[in-house]
């Protein structure tokens, strides 16, 4: 994910890239390279053999919700990232959610927030495929002045 390595680890230590497999004897790992979704080094993975999707910041909900969420948050979602400028553009938020709609995964395991089960997966990707919510100058509600000279 990071060229330059971390915490004094080379680069060459292990590194995968986009549609890579790793397998473990039980599961198969796939690694999705998401390039400005959230970072310009964002990736995620895919676990094969449950169908189980790690999006990093990508589904995340504000608020105390339970491990596995019932109800759509997904304007909530969609609220929480206008509010707070996660992302800079749409594009490549949406791009991504194409690919991870393929996918069709039975559970969402984001960063933040609850888990989302396959019954609710589509109401979040359409969320965010048919709503503003890149960064517009504002964060939590102030608008942002600065002097880019």
């Amino acid at each position: 994910m990071n060229l330059a390595g971390w915490y004094n680890i080379p680069v060459d230590h292990i590194s995968f890239w986009d549609g890579e497999v790793l397998k473990t004897g039980k599961k198969s790992l796939r690694f999705i390279m998401t390039p400005h979704v959230h970072h310009w080094d964002s990736m995620m993975i895919f676990e094969e053999t449950t169908k189980s999707l790690f999006t990093s910041d990508l589904f995340i909900q504000p608020g105390m919700n339970k491990p596995v969420i019932s109800d759509d948050l997904s304007e909530a979602m969609i609220a929480l990232y206008r509010a707070v400028g996660i992302f800079a553009s749409e594009n490549p938020v949406r791009e991504t959610t194409k690919r991870l709609v393929g996918l069709d995964p039975n559970m969402v395991f984001p960063m933040h927030g609850s888990c989302i089960d396959k019954s609710l997966f589509r109401k979040y990707s359409d969320a965010i495929m048919n709503n503003d919510f890149a960064y517009t100058n504002k964060l939590l509600g102030q608008k942002l002045e600065y002097d880019v000279s």
